[in-house]
């Protein structure tokens, strides 16, 4: 074997050696994740996770709209029509506008 040959072989076993360690490291990422679920699922006290959709919708509001608006009371002009559980805005439209 001539030396470009020796040198491109080591260079892929170090390669293959490397990925090889990422693999166990992505393998025990998976594990510790896996590990985290199953206890989450276990725990009456997170929403969601043990499959009762029905009491994660219960929680309320988005994480991102659960905080007061800044200042006070009278600075807030009037209610999010989007501050739902599907963020979506669901106001009737006006009985009075005929093109709504």
């Amino acid at each position: 074997m001539s030396t470009d040959h020796e040198q491109q072989a080591a260079a892929a076993e170090r390669e293959l050696a490397d990925m090889e360690e990422r693999s166990d490291r992505v393998g025990e990422h998976i594990e510790e994740a896996r590990k985290d679920w199953e206890a989450k699922v276990a725990d009456p006290a997170v929403p969601g996770a043990g499959g009762d959709p029905e009491r994660a919708e219960a929680g309320g509001r988005h994480p991102e709209t659960a905080y007061p608006a800044k200042g006070s009371s009278e600075n807030v002009s009037e209610p999010d029509p989007a501050d739902n559980d599907r963020g979506a805005d669901d106001t009737p439209p006006p009985e009075d506008n005929p093109a709504a």
